[in-house]
């Protein structure tokens, strides 16, 4: 607002005219009122009312001396108190000379009791201590700065239908930060923008090269977009028809039966589980491709041995036997059954055979292996895949069975509800559990469950000895091995017996490998499979009695005849 002198002697007449001291009837005066103090002052210290306190320096404002601001920046901030008053600095009054006193004014920051402390605060007026130039050449004279208080911009507020500020942050409601909140990881990823043309007044020669460098990173940008886009369209096309090709190549199949439309078809089946693992692990790290390493690394870090060596010796049978022994044995039994069985004294075809049977056994296994998890060998898959009701059906089977029971009055019968269910299951109570490969309480789903808890957090408890070995693994490799060393027997036999030895030049020993490999697959599955076929046969017996004896024919309560008395 301006400045006016302490003393009167630094005053101008025109500020000193019509400035008085108070008189006793306007209010209370100051005991030992100074007559040196500019008459405005000892108003203000004589005054206990901050309404006429406001009036006076209202009413003094036109005398102010406003030169003096020309030097100096006409708006502040002011420090803010504890108690949310905002001061032009950190002292709450000024100390003026009294009468008796010739001692210039004293700044002191306590509420003192004494009638010479001036506050600094007056309604929407700031009062400071100044020093300005005086009259004389040289001359310093001592000055209050009155200051007015005034309504700046409104204290920034959330918009209107901003999500919760509670607990989490930005980070966790997904969304911008506000205040002082810590940023989400999408708003740090967001850049700065930065003006094309950082100095508006350089001179044509300036704009043009920081024309050229924008257009030159512009046609950089887009080269490499272009680039990595014909990249990533390129092995999105000719990865899965590359690896169709490689399963078409290792199955050996003919190069007149592999159509580029059938190898993509199957390069995409076997690129599926990669691929999604591949996206889990990116969805689960942070940082991309580092958080994918370190996730990686954390993982390996965290492996923990068992305290005893059974578990490790269940793991790595499983693993030798799933992955190499079962292999070479299908493999093997594939090659020699559909390409035929060749003698050759080269080493090197030899192992680049046994590599490409391996190759060709991994695929089939596992193939295999997922097929069943997903019980595609059941009716029930492919009726849900052309139906789609499959779930449906099953409902409305259930809902029939308990509306049985209730007509029965078997609700409340465990028994019978234990019986039910286990009928609803396709599962006689009367017979031990069957074994199965398929579904998700088959033996392939067991193993995949216990594999997958040791893989993901090193749980040694859940690697079983039975799911692993004596379900899977051993009975795989037991049936193959049976496939596989019966025709190799039978062609032993051709090579020792010269009677078989005829027979087999007239018969070729490839003829005798499948004639043996489907005799011995097809004992081994009727070995295998005697307990469905007995009861396949029992049905059938059931059936048969039934026709012949029930069925057509009225039946009639046999009640014996009671002797008359």
């Amino acid at each position: 607002v301006g400045t006016l002198p302490v003393f009167s002697e630094d005053a101008t007449p025109s500020q000193l005219r019509n400035i008085t001291l108070n008189s006793p009837e306007d209010g209370p005066s100051v005991e030992d009122a100074n007559d040196d103090i500019f008459p405005l002052w000892n108003n203000l210290l004589s005054e206990t009312d901050l309404t006429k306190r406001q009036d006076l320096i209202q009413s003094s404002i036109h005398k102010m001396d406003r030169l003096v601001l020309e030097d100096i920046q006409v708006r502040t901030t002011g420090t803010t108190q504890r108690d949310g008053k905002r001061l032009l600095s950190s002292h709450a009054y000024i100390r003026l000379p009294s009468a008796s006193s010739t001692s210039k004014m004293v700044v002191k920051t306590s509420n003192d009791a004494a009638s010479n402390l001036m506050p600094t605060s007056i309604g929407p007026y700031r009062l400071k201590q100044g020093v300005s130039p005086g009259l004389l050449k040289g001359a310093k004279v001592s000055t209050i700065e009155v200051w007015r208080e005034e309504v700046g911009k409104p204290i920034p507020r959330p918009p209107e239908g901003w999500d919760d500020l509670g607990v989490g942050g930005a980070e966790r409601h997904g969304r911008w930060a506000w205040g002082d909140e810590q940023l989400s990881e999408i708003e740090n990823s967001v850049a700065v923008r930065t003006p094309f043309f950082n100095d508006p007044a350089a001179n044509k020669l300036g704009k043009a090269y920081t024309l050229i460098k924008l257009v030159a990173k512009m046609v950089f940008l887009l080269f490499i977009s272009w680039f990595a886009i014909s990249v990533l369209l390129c092995v999105v096309i000719n990865a899965p028809l590359y690896t169709g090709h490689f399963a078409l190549y290792l199955l050996r199949t003919p190069a007149d039966c592999v159509h580029d439309p059938l190898a993509f078809a199957i390069g995409v089946l076997l690129l599926c589980p990669f691929v999604g693992a591949i996206a889990k692990l990116f969805a689960a790290s942070n940082n991309g491709i580092r958080g994918v390493f370190s996730l990686l690394l954390n993982w390996v870090k965290s492996f923990k041995p068992h305290q005893t060596h059974e578990k490790m010796k269940t793991l790595s049978s499983f693993f030798v036997l799933w992955l190499v022994v079962c292999p070479l044995q299908l493999g093997f039994l594939h090659s020699s059954f559909f390409v035929g069985i060749r003698h050759s004294s080269d080493w090197y075809a030899h192992v680049y055979t046994l590599l490409v049977n391996w190759g060709t056994g991994t695929l089939l296994l596992n193939s295999w292996a997922a097929m069943c998890y997903f019980h595609m060998f059941t009716k029930k898959f492919w009726a849900d895949i052309v139906v789609g009701d499959g779930q449906v059906n099953a409902d409305n089977e259930d809902q029939g069975i308990d509306r049985v029971g209730v007509r029965q009055g078997g609700m409340n019968n465990p028994a019978r509800n234990a019986g039910r269910d286990h009928d609803a299951e396709g599962i006689n109570a009367n017979e031990p559990r069957k074994f199965i490969w398929q579904g998700k309480q088959g033996a392939i789903a067991h193993a995949m469950e216990s594999i997958k808890a040791l893989v993901l957090g090193w749980e040694w408890d859940k690697i079983d000895k039975q799911a692993l070995l004596q379900d899977c693994a051993l009975p795989v490799s037991k049936h193959l091995a049976i496939s596989c060393g019966i025709p190799i027997a039978a062609l032993s036999i051709e090579l020792v017996v010269p009677l078989a030895k005829v027979i087999g030049r007239q018969i070729g020993p490839t003829a005798i490998f499948r004639t043996f490999a489907i005799v011995s697959i097809v004992v081994d599955f009727i070995n295998s499979s005697k307990h469905s076929l007995q009861s396949w046969f029992q049905a059938a017996h059931r059936i048969a009695r039934d026709d012949r004896y029930l069925i057509g024919e009225i039946l009639l309560n046999y009640s014996p005849q009671q002797a008359s008395s």
